[in-house]
């Protein structure tokens, strides 16, 4: 569940335009590069290798990450007992994926539209605050450009990664689910999000929001216009692993009132190359079975990780508290209608810090739950 800090949280938080464009100035450099080098989607499955190495496995070495930090701060062994049942929700996804390929690869589809939807919903409540609402359906739209667009208009593409991991062939039938389901989410997401939108008050000339629909038209031309392997690839790369990295390193206790917010994550880059030791274990021996090249085969391997690991993960990773403007000693910014007050907050980039450890101190009154979050 997500944890609402509300007045006697201090602790370190996201605040600023600044910080909200880091990860959509990474997509745009992809994005320019694709459009300057034509021979760029020919080493697309690169995009999977760098996130791989880079990113350490996001599922599974940031989710240590998130063990060790609930365990004052120090690695200890009682860390791993929690992840018994992590690795039985691995093992059973894939029994589930082994039986029912298809249908357990929709369901990987919808799980990852709610989780990088909501993700970047928390992200832009991080850096503009929450002083007005940013409505959980618009997650949900968000996170169905990624799964749903792709399935629309590149049917065949999105089920490749699923067939070398299942070796059920691509065929009509699967080309059909694959495209209504993708319609069918769409649909259904505009749908509650819009009626969604008419009951809930929302402040349209709010940085957060205006942020919040820049980004999301951004997106959606993004993965209108890349193939999928590509465009789901340069996200989790650019957008949701960047966004996750500048989460966590605001929760590393080491660095209260320390470091700044890039040395945070050059650090949590480099704990996850030793970290991630059993996600890369896993990846590669599954990359030994898939009937592809060398570097494909990862690619395959590490979405196949993700299959399998992105629920557990999404629970795991929900109990990290969700910084809120107007906390004691960083009053609300007064926003205004102007949609050029975002760039104005660029000069409010920056990092507050304390002594206050979101783990180690226990919850206060005022604390409101969510079941989303990155």
């Amino acid at each position: 569940m997500v944890e609402y800090k509300h007045n006697s949280n201090k602790a370190p938080r996201l605040n600023g335009a600044l910080t909200f464009f880091i990860p959509l100035s990474l997509l745009f450099f992809i994005f320019v590069a694709c459009a300057f080098f034509p021979s760029t989607p020919t080493f697309t499955p690169w995009v999977w290798v760098i996130s791989l190495a880079f990113m350490g496995m996001a599922h599974g070495s940031l989710d240590l990450h998130v063990q060790r930090w609930s365990q004052t701060g120090e690695f200890k062994a009682k860390g791993w007992n929690k992840f018994g049942w992590y690795i039985f929700l691995m093992v059973f996804t894939f029994g589930l994926f082994y039986c029912f390929p298809l249908l357990t690869s929709l369901l990987f589809l919808v799980l990852t539209a709610v989780h990088f939807g909501e993700a970047d919903r928390v992200h832009a409540i991080e850096c503009f605050g929450n002083s007005t609402s940013i409505p959980k359906s618009w997650a949900w739209v968000r996170g169905s450009f990624v799964v749903a667009l792709p399935s629309i208009f590149f049917t065949q593409q999105t089920w490749d990664p699923f067939y070398y991991l299942s070796q059920v062939p691509f065929n009509s039938t699967i080309n059909q689910i694959i495209k209504y389901f993708g319609y069918i989410l769409l649909i259904a997401t505009f749908s509650f999000t819009i009626f969604d939108s008419l009951k809930t008050k929302i402040n349209w000339s709010s940085s957060a929001v205006i942020a919040f629909l820049f980004e999301s038209i951004i997106c959606f031309f993004w993965f209108v216009f890349l193939p999928p392997l590509l465009a789901i690839g340069g996200y989790f790369l650019a957008i949701h692993s960047t966004k996750h990295m500048l989460r966590l390193s605001h929760f590393k206790k080491k660095n209260i009132g320390h470091s700044t917010t890039f040395k945070d994550i050059l650090i949590l880059h480099l704990d996850a190359v030793w970290l991630s030791a059993p996600a890369y274990l896993i990846v590669i021996l599954w990359s030994v079975f898939i009937k592809a090249p060398v570097v494909p085969s990862l690619v395959y391997a590490s979405i196949g990780f993700y299959l399998i690991s992105t629920l557990p993960h999404h629970i795991l990773v929900a109990k990290i508290p969700v910084r809120s403007s107007g906390v004691r000693g960083f009053p609300k910014r007064k926003e205004s209608s102007n949609f050029f007050t975002i760039f104005s907050n660029l000069l409010n980039f920056g990092i507050k810090r304390s002594s206050y450890n979101t783990y180690t101190t226990p919850r206060t009154d005022g604390v409101a739950r969510s079941s989303q979050i990155e």
